[in-house]
């Protein structure tokens, strides 16, 4: 027994075995609400007695595509009290909240994540086994997909278990004060070399006869197929959102910043370009989707604290013990193709203050481009006369998208109404009485472009025109001067 778990595939066999013989997953909220101290198992005569422990990994506001939840698992011989083994995991399930539920599915984020880690992270690995370039996600030790059928199924059975990172003494960065410059260092390091990895696949996969993805492995090819919230929805959604933040700027007495703004609102199928393998050009690789600070875990550097500059650097001598020196990207929910600069930008406009990008904008930017370039030699990949002034350029043309995307994220994550809203919606939606099922009436709801529902689709429209942006005097500053920050970009 105490050589039975050591390798990743015993994990990976042991969490499936115990997932799969105990259907844990839909009893992952009742477990951490109700059975604080953990339960024992002792049927899984492979591994002896299990005892199971269940605790929330996050709270609404965090996350708002999954509940998440760390499980432990103590195997134990006999009479004893001591573990042979001590495994935990990181979980993550549908969200329990209708409205978020509802989305989760409908959208599919879910299903492009399980193969997210199932298929495109073993082609990359196996593309790149001779190449020392980093791809710093965590480990995957089982998945499964439950499809809701009205009347049978919920749902509830869909899980992801990764590595617990927290137990290796990863942790998240505060979103509040934001990434400071070596924290935006490590993290612009490790999305540089996914874009290098994923880039190289992409040019792997390219006919250049076509120009089309037609060698791209079947395993692959959701990332082509399937729909995101980035797609062509993404118009309509900030259609909606811009209205919200027109009312904002009126309201913080800027009436020049209202005048662009509303000209913004006018030129909506222009400023947002949809990021796919055309409009990407060169650089075209699999974007992360959501890289903001949530969805990055940092390990530090144990040293003795200094006093700090507000870049993360030290006054006195000595090394901070602020240093992160390593990561792992969570999260991978939105990952579609696309132009690298979309993901540098959605982690700068919602994870970094506006003093930071104010002096360290362009100089991140470089260190970014050089990182990626450096990869893509290793690789053998041309840029096609790419330079550094194009690059800079398409920072500037996608400014704009990035910017109101920036604003929508930074308010849903920062500002405490939007939760309390959800958790209202949630409660109005569990007082209604549920709708008698009939499989031979039962039609399929009509997808919008978004690949969600169009009643989901008009319900986020509505809701985001709605809602205050800020409930605070700090978040509202971060808001306005990261729109006037955009708008002195492009009308310097």
């Amino acid at each position: 027994m105490s050589g039975k778990i050591k390798s990743l595939s015993d994990r990976q066999l042991f969490w499936q075995t115990l997932f799969e013989t105990k259907q844990l997953a839909a009893q992952l909220a009742s477990l951490a609400t109700n059975h604080v101290d953990g339960v024992t198992y002792d049927d899984l005569p492979q591994y002896g007695k299990v005892h199971v422990v269940a605790q929330s990994g996050s709270n609404l506001g965090d996350n708002f595509q999954s509940d998440t939840f760390i499980v432990t698992a103590r195997l134990l011989r006999g009479q004893s009290k001591e573990p042979i083994h001590v495994l935990s995991t990181f979980i993550k399930v549908l969200p329990s909240n209708f409205l978020l539920r509802k989305s989760a599915y409908e959208s599919r984020v879910h299903h492009r994540e399980v193969n997210m880690y199932h298929h495109l992270f073993a082609l990359l690995r196996e593309m790149h086994a001779d190449q020392p370039i980093p791809l710093d996600v965590p480990d995957c030790y089982y998945t499964h997909l439950e499809e809701v059928v009205k009347g049978e199924t919920d749902g509830s059975g869909t899980c992801i278990l990764l590595e617990d990172l927290k137990s290796e003494n990863y942790r998240m960065a505060d979103k509040i004060r934001g990434a400071d410059y070596r924290h935006c260092h490590a993290a612009l390091t490790s999305l540089a070399h996914y874009h290098a990895l994923t880039l190289s696949a992409v040019r792997k996969w390219k006919d250049p006869s076509t120009g089309q993805l037609s060698n791209m492995p079947p395993v692959a090819k959701f990332v082509l197929e399937e729909k995101s919230m980035y797609d062509a929805g993404i118009i309509k959604i900030l259609q909606g959102f811009s209205v919200s933040i027109v009312n904002f700027a009126k309201e913080m007495g800027t009436p020049d910043v209202v005048e662009w703004l509303a000209n913004i609102q006018q030129r909506m199928p222009e400023i947002v370009l949809i990021d796919n393998l055309e409009s990407s050009g060169p650089l075209a690789c699999i974007l992360h989707g959501d890289f903001w600070n949530n969805n990055m875990l940092f390990k530090y550097a144990e040293q003795p604290r200094h006093e700090q500059k507000e870049d993360g650097t030290n006054n006195g001598s000595g090394t901070s013990a602020n240093v992160p020196v390593s990561l792992r990207m969570l999260d991978f929910q939105l990952s579609r193709i696309g132009h690298p600069i979309s993901d540098v930008l959605y982690f700068m406009y919602t994870s970094t203050t506006p003093e930071l990008r104010e002096r360290h904008m362009l100089v991140l930017l470089r260190y970014y481009f050089d990182i990626l370039t450096t990869d893509l030699r290793l690789l053998g990949i041309s840029l096609d006369n790419y330079t550094w002034q194009d690059f800079l350029q398409d920072y500037k043309q996608r400014s704009l998208m990035w910017m109101l995307t920036g604003v929508m994220i930074l308010s849903m994550t920062q500002n405490k109404k939007v939760v309390t809203s959800l958790q209202d919606l949630d409660a109005e939606e569990q007082l209604k009485e549920p709708k008698p099922v009939n499989a031979e009436t039962e039609v399929e709801p009509v997808k919008g472009e978004s690949g969600m529902s169009l009643e989901m689709e008009e319900m986020y429209k509505n809701m985001m025109a709605t809602y205050v942006l800020s409930d605070s005097p700090a978040l509202s500053d971060r808001i306005l001067k990261l729109i006037l920050e955009v708008k002195a970009l492009n009308h310097p």
